[in-house]
């Protein structure tokens, strides 16, 4: 089900379950066994039967349907019937149907195809072929982004050339929903020495968006690559037609995030800046474009002594106080024009343990663990001219070890009357479910939903859906047991 970008408000009643939890309700699935050689779990979203998810591994692909209470309805293979080794990229659901990506290697040739699929995963037309990925002279297959218009009526599919020879040259393809390939094409920005394709943003009507970035900014710990984006509008043919050039004398940038606001018909860039390479952020960058990709307005919103201040907690600043290893995370277009942007701190830490050495010989072992951090988010809130609204911390510390952050970081409802951030509480030595829900006006609260480690759960907030406009769907991996969890706020 498609949600709207916009930050809508309307009026919500909820019914409130005592001090522990402000959800309505929620209910389980029934506990799988994990599959082995399965390593992917995701929500794929809600048609008219129920929630699809898929699980897949290197060989293995896997839809399951699930009913609104959350039993398991009916579990699938994904038959492509092709001749190779085959490999599903993505899914798209489209109503009742959807569009299965997937690669089919054949003779040192890999081939990437779109089908359309009903509502029981059964192929409905013959698939259309949409590219040659890769042959016998390039060493592997490029990694493929993919990007969806509002209504879903275009695809885009992207990579980076593999060739040396054409290093940075990205390739771009558009689709519709039958699907059928509307257009081909190369791009590669004649202005910039080393470009990096940041993002793709395709519309209904055939138009297509294409963010670079120049990435000449280099340092051994940055999260300010660039020193200016541009932005390409191409035509229904895929043709290059129009393009605008952002950059700020002193300022470096990080990576940004791309949305379409319809009703203004504008293209909104947002992203954090910096005076110099490093992981630590000045403020946010806000620019403008027209559909044609003129440069309509750019700001530079720079954080107060006061934001920085709730941050860390001095009152003043202290000198070495500052915004570190913050990334763009989230970008919600708002009805009266602004924004509400949202950026999470993320780093990683290693520690090394040598044991003492033992026996006649003195034989030693060390072991390297990764520790991973996902910890506060900050939360931004502009008016139509991109003056600051207000801006909000909301504290929190994760920290896993040897995961890759598996069960860190949180997942982004947008509700009828507030911003929900649902995430996993480890402060407390146990895995609770929590959230903070942000107003209109930035009044925010935090709540505890459920305490997942006394109901034998590990939520995976990282992989949640948003179904409806306020149910979400996640998954849930504890001790070789999957579940899936369905929240009603």
């Amino acid at each position: 089900m498609k949600l709207p970008s916009a930050f809508l408000f309307l009026p919500l009643f909820f019914i409130f379950c005592g001090k522990v939890s402000f959800a309505q309700q929620y209910s389980l699935s029934l506990p799988e066994k994990l599959q082995l050689g399965v390593n992917n779990y995701e929500v794929l979203g809600a048609n008219s039967e129920g929630v699809l998810v898929l699980s897949s591994g290197k060989t293995i692909r896997n839809i399951s349907l699930y009913a609104t209470n959350m039993k398991l309805q009916w579990k699938k293979g994904i038959n492509l019937k092709e001749f190779g080794i085959v490999n599903v990229q993505k899914i798209f659901l489209i109503e009742d149907s959807a569009l299965v990506f997937y690669t089919v290697q054949s003779r040192g040739v890999t081939i990437l195809k779109a089908v359309k699929v009903n509502q029981k995963f059964e192929v409905m037309r013959t698939p259309c072929i949409l590219d040659t990925l890769g042959n016998t002279t390039l060493i592997s297959v490029p990694s493929l982004s993919y990007a969806s218009s509002f209504g879903k009526k275009r695809i885009t599919a992207y990579y980076e050339d593999l060739n040396s020879t054409d290093k940075r040259k990205i390739h771009c393809i558009c689709i519709d929903d039958l699907p059928s390939l509307k257009w081909k094409n190369e791009f590669r920005p004649p202005e910039f020495a080393e470009p990096q394709i940041i993002s793709v943003l395709p519309d209904d009507s055939l138009r297509t968006w294409i963010l670079f970035g120049e990435n000449q900014v280099k340092n051994f710990r940055n999260d300010f690559p660039f020193n200016k984006f541009m932005l390409i509008t191409c035509s229904d043919s895929g043709k290059a037609v129009f393009q605008s050039i952002v950059e700020e004398s002193g300022y470096i940038f990080s990576s940004a995030l791309i949305r379409q606001d319809r009703m203004n018909r504008q293209i909104v860039v947002a992203g954090m800046f910096s005076d110099s390479p490093g992981n630590e952020s000045d403020g946010v960058l806000v620019s403008r474009f027209s559909y044609n990709s003129a440069l309509l307005s750019n700001k530079l919103l720079k954080f107060s002594d006061e934001f920085l201040s709730d941050l860390c907690g001095n009152i003043p600043p202290k000198r070495n106080d500052g915004f570190y290893s913050f990334s763009p995370s989230q970008m919600i277009l708002k009805l009266d024009g602004g924004i509400i942007f949202l950026a999470e701190s993320y780093n990683v830490s290693t520690e090394s343990y040598n044991s003492a050495g033992f026996g006649n010989y003195g034989v030693t072992s060390s072991l390297t663990v990764n520790f991973y951090h996902y910890d506060d988010v900050i939360v931004l809130s502009t008016d139509a001219s991109d003056s600051v609204h207000w801006e909000k911390v909301l504290h929190k510390k994760q920290q896993t070890e040897g995961d890759g952050g598996y069960f860190s970081s949180f997942f982004l409802t947008v509700a009828p009357t507030q911003l929900i951030l649902v995430f996993n509480d480890f402060s407390s030595g146990m895995a609770v479910l929590s959230s903070f829900s942000v107003g209109a006006d930035g009044a925010v609260d935090r709540n505890e939903i459920f305490n997942a480690d006394k109901k034998g759960l590990l939520p995976v907030p990282q992989s949640c859906k948003q179904v409806s406009p306020n149910e979400v769907i996640m998954p849930s991996i504890k001790k070789g047991y999957l579940q899936y969890i369905k929240i009603i706020f």
